[in-house]
C-alpha cells in the first residue's frame, strides 16, 4: 500500500523554514526524491507532509564564497559533475558525482539528499571528507555549521533535527599543485551502488616527497572519516609501491578496528587494500 501524505512546495527558503517550524516532526523533505519515492511507493514512508524544496533558488548555487566552495543542497549530481567551478576546484567531487547511479538518478538526486540519507556507500561522501566539508543547517530559529564527520553519526543516521534543513555544503578548494583520485568497486560498472569507494588528494613537493595527503574510504566504517593512519604513513615519504601497500594495510586494519571481524571481512580486507593502492598509484604514479 502506498504512503498517504500532503504535498507542499514552498516558494522561498523562509517559507520552507516556517513550514518546518510548525510541522517538522511530521514532515519528510524531498529535493531529488530518488530515495523518498521508493519509500512512498512501498508504504514505508511515515509522515503527514512532504516538503518539496527542489525549486528553491536559495538552495541552488555553486560558487566560491569567502575562499570556500559553496554548493546548494538542491544541486544535482549531474550539475556538480558538469559545473566548471566544481571541476576546477573540487574535481574529485565532480568525478564521484559522475559515477552516481544512472543518468536519471544523477539528473534528479541532490548532494543534500545524499548527505541527509547518510548511506555508508554514498559516492559523494569520501570526496567531501577530503575537502574538509562542512554542512550548513538552517531552521526558523537560526543557523549552525557542522563538520561532515560529526554530522553523520552512523549508517543512515545524522544529527539533523526536526524543523531543520540542509541548505549548503562548504568545501575547502583544491589548491594548485594537488592531484586527485576517485576509485570505486561495484557489482558492475554502471547503475550500481558502490561496495567501496576511495577519494584522495595529494601534493608532492619539489624534492618528490609527499607533502600532504588526504584519504577517505566509503563503505568500510560506520561513519565518514579521514584515514589519518594511512595519511601519516604516506606524508613525508616519497611515493612508491611499498609505502602504498603499507598505507593500504593500515586502512584495512582500521576497517576491522571499527567494524570487527565479519563474514564479509575475508573479501573486504584485500578488496579495500587493492582499492586504496589503486587510488594512490593513480594519484602519484600516473601521468594524468
Amino acid at each position: 500500500m502506498r504512503s498517504r501524505f500532503r504535498y507542499y512546495r514552498p516558494t522561498s527558503l523562509s517559507e520552507a523554514l516556517d513550514f518546518l517550524a510548525l510541522h517538522g516532526t511530521d514532515t519528510a523533505i524531498v529535493a531529488g526524491g530518488t530515495d523518498l519515492m521508493i519509500s512512498a511507493r512501498s508504504g514505508d514512508l511515515q509522515c503527514k507532509y512532504v516538503l518539496d524544496v527542489s525549486r528553491l533558488n536559495e538552495l541552488r548555487p555553486v560558487a566560491m564564497s569567502d575562499g570556500l566552495l559553496a554548493i546548494g543542497s538542491a544541486v544535482t549530481h549531474a550539475e556538480i559533475a558538469a559545473h566548471p567551478v566544481t571541476r576546477d576546484v573540487a574535481p574529485v567531487l565532480a568525478k564521484a558525482a559522475s559515477c552516481v547511479g544512472s543518468t536519471q538518478i544523477r539528473n534528479m538526486g541532490t548532494i543534500g539528499g545524499n548527505i541527509a540519507n547518510a548511506s555508508p556507500a554514498a559516492d559523494t561522501i569520501p570526496p567531501l571528507m577530503v575537502h574538509n566539508a562542512k554542512i550548513v543547517v538552517k531552521s526558523a530559529s537560526g543557523e549552525r555549521v557542522e563538520y561532515l564527520g560529526d554530522f553523520v553519526r552512523g549508517p543512515y543516521v545524522t544529527i539533523l533535527k526536526p524543523g531543520e534543513l540542509i541548505t549548503h555544503v562548504l568545501l575547502e578548494p583544491m589548491m594548485s599543485g594537488y592531484r586527485h583520485s576517485f576509485q570505486r568497486i561495484a557489482r558492475r560498472r554502471a547503475l550500481s551502488i558502490a561496495r567501496m569507494n576511495v577519494a584522495a588528494l595529494g601534493l608532492v613537493d619539489g624534492n618528490g616527497v609527499i607533502q600532504d595527503l588526504r584519504l577517505s574510504v566509503g563503505s568500510v566504517t560506520p561513519r565518514p572519516c579521514r584515514m589519518t593512519v594511512a595519511e601519516d604513513v604516506l606524508t613525508s615519504n616519497k611515493p612508491d609501491k611499498k609505502v602504498f601497500w603499507e598505507a593500504a594495510e593500515k586502512v584495512s586494519h582500521e576497517m576491522v578496528r571499527w567494524s570487527g571481524i565479519r563474514p564479509t571481512t575475508e573479501y573486504k580486507k584485500p578488496a579495500v587494500e587493492g582499492l586504496v593502492y589503486r587510488a594512490l598509484a593513480d594519484l602519484f604514479l600516473s601521468e594524468g
